[in-house]
């Protein structure tokens, strides 16, 4: 399985509208985030960032199997009338698989995009299969109860991943929310390592980065500007703890 990140920041990007790079202290640009998955069976796409499209073609993906959305936050959907372009033209496959209240969301602020999908319904814990891909939602908190807001567990025979790129914790006592823990490779927002003060849904006991116990770990979902810290000296941070900065383009084998 591979995985590619189509971006790494957060809602503005990085840099922000009329900002630098050398004003935000960042090495290198950010994007609005969002996952390629690829496995010898399918591609699939982790949610529809303004941005999408340079992912996808410096990775070159010339077909996709399916996407899938966390929440219907812009930073996270705003590339979907560039997708419904390509999929209403048979380019890519057009099943996009979203929340009944993504759905509500989607209908309500796109409604010319009607007829354009082929949309299947999510459910808390209940797994859809691509391919030999086994894609599980998996509940979290963040932006509850106007958004119901989802991480993913992807799984072949032989790797899981999971990928929460925008959450403040984790939902165990929802139905699925216990499954994001042990991944080869995790996927998560960094704002709880970096910035706990920031998340008014996390508890000051609480560490959810730590609690998934993934093999490796890569954070996501920053914004230099914003932390007040330049690239490197947040990656040092975070390789001080174990775990690793995500870079737009990054690709991982697991």
């Amino acid at each position: 399985m591979r995985c590619t990140l189509l971006g790494t920041g957060d809602i503005t990007g990085v840099p922000a509208p009329f900002r630098t790079l050398d004003d935000a202290g960042a090495a290198a640009r950010r994007r609005r985030p969002g996952l390629l998955v690829e496995t010898d069976a399918a591609t699939i796409l982790l949610d529809v960032p303004p941005d999408f499209r340079e992912g996808v073609h410096e990775r070159g993906v010339r077909d996709l199997d399916a996407t899938f959305v966390t929440h219907w936050h812009h930073d996270h959907v705003g590339g979907i009338d560039d997708l419904s372009l390509v999929a209403r033209a048979d380019v890519v496959a057009d099943d996009l698989y979203r929340t009944p209240t993504a759905a509500e969301h989607f209908h309500r602020e796109r409604p010319y995009l009607a007829d354009r999908f082929d949309e299947h319904a999510l459910a808390h814990g209940e797994p859809v299969t691509v391919g030999e891909t086994t894609v599980t939602p998996i509940p979290v908190s963040h932006d509850r109860p106007a958004f119901d807001t989802l991480a993913f567990r992807v799984e072949t025979d032989d790797a899981a991943l999971v990928y929460a790129p925008d959450f403040g914790t984790w939902c165990p006592d929802r139905p699925g929310g216990d499954r994001y823990r042990n991944a080869d490779l995790a996927i998560l927002e960094a704002t709880s390592v970096v910035a706990p003060h920031a998340l008014d849904d996390l508890d000051p006991h609480e560490d959810p980065v730590a609690d998934a116990a993934a093999h490796r770990t890569v954070l996501v979902h920053l914004n230099e500007h914003h932390l007040a810290r330049d690239t490197a000296t947040i990656a040092a941070d975070l390789a001080d703890r174990g775990y690793e900065l995500g870079a737009d383009f990054e690709t991982y084998v697991v």
